[in-house]
């Protein structure tokens, strides 16, 4: 039944004709393990063309859904996984291709008659490694987008036709829309088809001739047919091959870093094969670059195209040690430069910074794809949106230039000159607790680093907070508690409601406003007057923080005394007038306040029952005003923060540095 089918079938197409000189094919050498590099290569290219083709169906090219549809592919374990054969396997080609390109010479395959086979496989290899590059930003991911620029940039300093391939690569100018557009054309059909015109060479002039082998490589032996003997080998060598690309994908899976943004760092490296070309450049700089990214690249291609005349030229002894001099100095070459593009990275902390950076903005992304989806502005707007990606590049950008953000640890972001307290858990109990302590209060975290050192606040702390008793350091606890409620910070909030709860708020708003006399200079609910020092009335909160960055000049804060810091977002009619955007000052109070849910720009966290758009209450937007509290008198009252005689009998030396307007206002109460 079977043989009719066959017969039938061949009536039909002629197919035996095609494959009887493959069954025919006889190896005049005998079988050999070096042979199946060429076969593995040609079934992992195959491999990722068509998990590349299989991929098309879910992926779509363009800056606003790229990301978006690579990360839909990788929802699904299947789908993950044929793109982790597609991204490993692109690697592997690479690697196969060095490989069989080093047999091919050390056995001296190239020679008559399979010039043309070696001349095809050498010009192949370049045109792999640029149709991999073309695929690598087509996930519009921040590294993606920086490697195909700097790559562009190598591939420009060529001259005369290096910019115009370039253009073709990126279209245009800049990376962009057209640059995935343009690759993906590349990458899906140009290369694919050029690759396959000199595959079809190439294996035709395989066929023709028979494998490459010379007589004199010392591994001769009897003439066996390559079915089943060198098929065997091949596909033992390929399954090897495809086990180790298949964990990979399916352990590790390929990688997905995050959306392309030029707001955000970028990534100046090239892939690895291409690292050996960005150290060169490092010693071709200037108009010399081309030496580095053309001529020498140039001239070992067209070395490599003119071994078979060199051989021809050559005794078999002069012919093997220059071979063996090229694989040397190639490998060693490639090795050297390699190795140093990579160990100078490994001990640079900026770049090893940026690189945790990068691999942080990555993971954020994502679980915030996973978690909230992604909106029709898309994926950009993940990490554009988040404050916890855009909190620290705010901070750096407007507030490093004195403030520090910096963690117990000490790890965080450290002021250039240090001149202002430092913000990180800004309002907390613990924050104030320590800008409260005696000892705390003096150090680099408070005013260590500043004039006030030694001035009259911390001389004022340390002099009347010293040595309280237990009482009254139950009355300054529940102060703490109480003003740092005003913040309404998420991550305490429990406490503050249990606070509220059994009365420790209450005790503590009386504390202030009777036992410690904050109300001297501050203003807080119904309780004192404007002007002197900074309204605690939502003292933090996500309001309080926006009227005081927007304006800190405005009466609720330092109307006569603000020396230093500036007015980001003081103008409402012209918001090009402003240093942030009210989208950025969302984000910078958010992260400040360690609000790091992905909310809304414009939202605001905690209760907002109380809220008040009045001018005199604040400036920008609506302020918490404080609930009317029934003040309790403790039994044993503590002496007042006050030091008379004052240039002003109504303002506590612990206010008398703020009014002297040296300090930045959004770490002083």
């Amino acid at each position: 039944m079977l043989k009719k089918f066959r017969d039938w079938l061949d009536d039909r197409t002629g197919y035996r004709n095609v494959v009887r000189p493959l069954q025919r094919r006889v190896l005049p050498t005998g079988p050999k393990w070096g042979h199946a590099t060429a076969n593995t290569l040609l079934w992992m290219m195959l491999t990722v063309v068509i998990t590349g083709v299989l991929m098309m169906a879910s992926y779509s090219p363009s800056t606003t859904s790229a990301w978006s549809s690579v990360h839909y592919i990788d929802q699904n374990s299947a789908g993950a996984f044929l793109r982790g054969l597609h991204f490993y396997g692109s690697h592997a080609m690479i690697i196969l291709f060095a490989i069989h390109t080093l047999r091919v010479l050390v056995v001296a395959a190239f020679r008559a008659p399979h010039e043309i086979v070696w001349i095809t496989g050498l010009l192949l290899m370049p045109m792999v490694v640029v149709w991999a590059i073309t695929g690598n930003p087509l996930s519009a991911t921040q590294r993606g987008f920086s490697q195909i620029e700097v790559e562009g940039n190598i591939i420009a300093s060529t001259p005369v036709i290096g910019p115009i391939i370039q253009r073709l690569l990126i279209g245009g100018d800049e990376v962009g829309n057209l640059t995935l557009t343009h690759l993906y054309s590349l990458h899906i059909f140009v290369f694919p088809l050029l690759v396959g015109l000199l595959l079809a060479i190439h294996l035709h002039q395989v066929y023709r001739h028979g494998l490459g082998s010379s007589p004199d490589d010392g591994s001769g032996g009897p003439a066996r047919p390559y079915w089943p003997y060198q098929t065997v080998r091949n596909m033992t060598v390929f399954g090897i091959t495809f086990s180790i690309v298949a964990v990979l994908a399916w352990r590790q899976g390929a990688p997905l870093d995050a959306p392309a943004d030029p707001d955000l760092p970028h990534w100046t490296r090239p892939e690895w094969y291409f690292l050996f070309l960005f150290e060169l450049r490092r010693y071709f700089g200037g108009s010399w670059e081309f030496i580095a990214t053309a001529v020498i690249p140039g001239v070992a291609l067209l070395l490599l195209i003119g071994m078979p005349a060199i051989d021809r030229m050559a005794s078999k002894r002069m012919s093997a040690v220059f071979r063996g001099a090229i694989i040397l100095a190639g490998v060693v070459a490639w090795g050297t430069l390699t190795g140093a593009s990579v160990w100078r990275d490994w001990g640079d902390k900026e770049h090893q910074s940026l690189t945790a950076e990068l691999e942080g903005h990555a993971e954020r992304a994502r679980e915030l794809a996973d978690r909230d989806g992604i909106s029709p502005a898309g994926a950009i707007s993940l990490l554009r949106n988040d404050s916890q990606t855009q909190g620290p590049r705010l901070f750096r950008q407007h507030c490093v230039s004195c403030h520090s953000h910096v963690d117990t640890n000490g790890e965080g972001i450290v002021a250039e000159e240090p001149s202002a307290p430092n913000l990180y858990r800004f309002a907390s109990r613990e924050w104030l607790a320590g800008m409260l302590d005696p000892e705390a209060c003096a150090s680099e975290s408070y005013y260590g680093n500043t004039e006030f050192a030694e001035g009259d606040m911390v001389g004022s702390v340390q002099d009347t907070l010293a040595d309280l008793d237990d009482d009254g350091k139950a009355s300054l606890a529940q102060l703490i508690a109480a003003l740092s409620a005003e913040a309404m910070l998420s991550s305490q909030a429990a406490l503050d409601e249990q606070a509220r709860a059994d009365g420790t708020i209450e005790l503590g708003v009386a504390a202030m406003v009777e036992e410690f006399a904050c109300i001297e200079c501050h203003k807080i609910g119904d309780e004192g007057e404007l002007g002197a020092a900074p309204d605690l009335t939502g003292y933090g909160s996500a309001d309080w923080l926006r009227a005081l960055i927007s304006n800190p000049e405005h009466e609720r804060f330092y109307p006569d005394t603000n020396d230093r810091m500036p007015a980001f977002s003081a103008s409402d009619g012209d918001s090009s007038r402003n240093l942030l955007t009210e989208h950025d000052l969302d984000l910078l109070i958010r992260w400040l306040r360690g609000d790091g849910e992905h909310q809304p720009v414009g939202a605001t966290s905690g209760p907002d029952e109380n809220a008040s758009t009045e001018a005199g209450q604040g400036g920008r937007g609506p302020m918490r005003q404080l609930p009317t509290y029934r003040l309790i008198r403790t039994r044993h009252p503590r002496p007042r923060l006050m030091t008379p005689p004052n240039p002003s009998p109504t303002i506590s030396c612990l206010h008398r540095s703020h009014l002297r307007g040296k300090l930045c206002g959004i770490g002083t109460v």
